[in-house]
């Protein structure tokens, strides 16, 4: 036991000293600092969002109840209003972006159709958005096994072509070798992953609870997986300059290609239309109730609404509650097409989960977006939240709408807020999958190692 720790501290003191690898952790070093530090402005910027969205509509409110007469009628105050919907994140969100680099957290719903509100928020340049964020998750999922490659390419062809490995023989088992140059790697990849992770916990001020924990321990398998990789590269006789190309083969695969192919297959099975399409249907639902006679456009609002079917609106005179009937049917008009785009994208989502567990890397990827609530599922969870929301405001100001409410006589005190959604998954549900699929992957690479070593 003495010789193989001797072993140990001799391998991990010469790959230390080596001035590549010095420059790795370094940059290591700095691009989790960086990416720490983008955490907490992260978590900052949400939540000075949230807080900016309250005091505009309080602000708003102030301001639209001050500049109008009290007489006015509530209808012509509340189609300026726009009331907060904002989604708060778990908190490591800041994390694992997701979808939340480019989407923001935080609507402002006003009471007119909403299929339009909910998409007109996603402005960000798509170059940009393809480009994709340097979050945590990125670098320790990604960037990080390219170092442990870079460490571990020549672990036994090194030795063999420096003319050490039969001399080393002499001294050592080559199984308690190898075992010995994993384990100096994998404290030094170790120390670089815990000190990322402990950073970014400490910035973006994250505790350990049940979703941290899944978050770390996918992290810890996926570095697992990836020192299984490079053993059973290792395992064979190749050259140390074939081995690193087989390896960085394998990471392009797993990393890029896996992911823009499945990709690719998924948008081919599923292919979904442009939000865009929604907001014209909705928008040729509500103009093409302006030449309508009023008593259309109500016939229509009755059949969802029958509970105010007696409430009739007269054909000659403009009224607030036949207005945002109009509206209602703007959103009735792209109903049905809102509901294949939300399945499709579910089927989409369900469909990457799924497949991704053949590319393990991947699949960690994706279960870290889900942890963190930031994935493609989270985000209609909150337009669903979101829709709920928009008809409870209705539900509140529908009678101001036909009674002509003034807008002193109004309940402002008594207006609904936006809900967020609560995760219904449990943490363990959204990590299991891809924990066993990285653990597969590692004894399937082990297991090809074992087979090369024996050939």
């Amino acid at each position: 036991m003495r010789a193989w720790t001797r072993l140990l501290a001799l391998d991990l003191k010469r790959l230390t000293r080596s001035a590549g690898t010095a420059a790795a952790v370094i940059l290591l070093l700095v691009l989790g600092t960086y990416g720490a530090w983008r955490a907490r402005q992260n978590v900052e910027a949400a939540e000075a969002s949230r807080a900016a969205a309250e005091t505009a509509y309080n602000d708003q409110l102030d301001f639209l109840l001050s500049v109008y007469p009290p007489t006015t009628e509530a209808g012509e105050v509340l189609y300026y209003l726009a009331f907060p919907a904002s989604q708060p994140r778990p908190p490591v969100a800041a994390l694992a972006r997701g979808r939340a680099a480019v989407e923001t957290e935080n609507l402002r719903i006003r009471l007119l159709a909403l299929e339009g509100q909910l998409y007109e928020h996603e402005t960000v340049n798509p170059r940009l958005a393809a480009a994709g964020t340097l979050d945590l998750a990125f670098l320790l999922i990604a960037l990080l096994p390219l170092f442990i490659i870079a460490v571990s390419y020549d672990l036994v062809s090194g030795e063999r072509e420096g003319g050490t490995w039969n001399l080393v023989r002499l001294f050592a088992p080559p199984r308690r070798l190898l075992a010995a140059k994993l384990a100096s790697r994998a404290i030094l990849v170790g120390a670089v992953a815990a000190f990322v992770m402990a950073a970014g916990a400490v910035m973006a001020g994250i505790g350990l609870d049940g979703r941290a924990g899944w978050m770390f321990a996918l992290v810890a398998l996926n570095t697992v997986f990836w020192f299984a990789v490079c053993l059973a590269v290792a395992e064979g006789r190749q050259s140390s300059v074939a081995g690193a190309m087989i390896l960085a083969g394998i990471w392009v695969v797993l990393t890029i290609l896996a992911p823009a192919a499945l990709s690719l297959a998924n948008a081919v099975l599923h292919p979904v239309p442009e939000a865009l399409e929604l907001t014209v249907h909705q928008r040729q639902g509500y103009h093409e109730a302006w030449d309508l006679p009023p008593s259309a456009t109500m016939e229509s609002f009755y059949r969802d609404y029958p509970e105010w079917s007696d409430q009739d609106v007269p054909e000659d005179v403009f009224t607030w509650g036949w207005y945002y009937a109009m509206n209602h049917r703007g959103d009735q008009a792209a109903r049905e097409a809102s509901r294949a785009y939300r399945d499709t994208l579910r089927q989409r989502e369900a469909w990457a989960r799924r497949w991704s567990l053949f590319a393990p890397p991947l699949a960690a990827q994706l279960a870290l977006d889900r942890l963190a609530g930031t994935d493609l599922a989270a985000r209609l969870e909150t337009q669903d939240a979101v829709r709920r929301f928009h008809e409870r405001l209705k539900a509140h100001f529908f009678p101001d709408f036909f009674a002509a409410t003034p807008i002193d006589a109004v309940a402002w005190d008594e207006v609904p807020v936006f809900e967020p959604v609560t995760p219904a998954e449990s943490p363990a549900r959204a990590g299991f999958p891809a924990a066993i699929a990285l653990i597969l992957g590692s004894g399937l690479a082990l297991g090809v190692g074992a087979r090369r070593a024996g050939a």
